[in-house]
């Protein structure tokens, strides 16, 4: 085995604000361009294959994206039964929750908003793990997901389930983390319906931090701002890891009118990660959670 010189290495860090805390990775640029929201980055790394980054920040890899995103989208779905689900993506540029969500025949509509065209076109051609923007059942619209919500909210357009699969609230996220469109997304999910959020959790000595607590300020935080005004009367979490998000701790957040317990699946589903099992094991939350999260 040839042993790499630090010399000849490619560090790469990503700093997350505010906990000063950071991690590297030693990969080679294949793409870099400033869109008229973000920085966007395309890297290949020999044991992760290709990482998105945007704004310097990590969003998926080939080696890990199915953690999350099986785990976004199989607990809900399958959590409750359904016909003719309705599902709203908010963000997930880089398809892959989409993909996971038309995997169910049962899911007749799927609304996906996404703020930045070129990160869907870079996703699509570096990393190729989108779902089908051609089925018949997708809508994508390039657009402002705040500026949606609020004609949603409007039209009393209503989903089954609204996925949150947003970056932190940095560059064009942060129109998002509101109260505003807090107040919007509720008003757009059914009575029985839920919405999903997520985010890294990093504990430190006196308690614990969100990460987009971290990275913008405490009115920033989806999950303290629905916690908080009980926007959706109910919230429940689960966990699981992603190993290349910060501190690979990683929240998953349910928000509902009726406090449904999504906690059993009631349709087998087996992934690269997901399994019934899991499902049922993810919601067993740690001490330090219940203490510190309020969940």
């Amino acid at each position: 085995m040839t042993k790499i010189s630090e010399a000849s290495r490619q560090w790469w860090h990503e700093e997350t604000e505010g906990v000063a805390f950071t991690h590297a990775l030693d990969m080679t640029l294949l793409h870099s361009e400033q869109s008229p929201f973000q920085k966007i980055e395309i890297y290949e790394h020999a044991i992760f294959g290709r990482i998105l980054t945007l704004d310097d920040l990590v969003q998926a890899s080939h080696a890990d994206e199915f953690m999350y995103h099986e785990m976004a989208v199989h607990v809900p779905l399958l959590g409750r039964k359904r016909v003719n689900a309705e599902v709203l993506i908010v963000g997930g540029g880089d398809g892959g929750i989409l993909r996971e969500v038309l995997l169910h025949d049962f899911v007749t509509r799927v609304v996906m908003v996404e703020i930045d065209e070129r990160v869907v076109e870079l996703s699509k051609e570096y990393l190729a793990i989108n779902g089908d923007y051609e089925d018949p059942r997708v809508e994508l619209i390039i657009g402002d997901a705040a500026e949606y919500m609020r004609d949603a909210r409007k039209e009393n357009d209503q989903f089954d389930l609204i996925i949150l699969d947003l970056s932190e609230p940095v560059g064009p996220s942060a129109s998002v983390f509101t109260r505003e469109f807090c107040q919007n997304f509720s008003a757009c999910i059914k009575t029985d319906g839920v919405v999903l959020d997520s985010d890294s959790i990093f504990v430190g000595k006196d308690r614990a931090y969100f990460l987009q607590e971290l990275c913008g300020d405490k009115d920033q935080n989806l999950v303290s701002i629905m916690q908080s005004d009980k926007l959706l009367p109910h919230a429940a979490a689960y966990r699981s890891i992603v190993q290349l998000y910060p501190a690979a701790e990683f929240g998953f957040f349910l928000y509902s009118h009726d406090g449904y317990d999504y906690s059993q699946p009631v349709k087998a589903h087996t992934g690269r990660h997901y399994n019934a099992e899991l499902h049922s094991a993810s919601f067993a939350l740690p001490t330090w959670w219940k203490t510190n999260l309020g969940f």
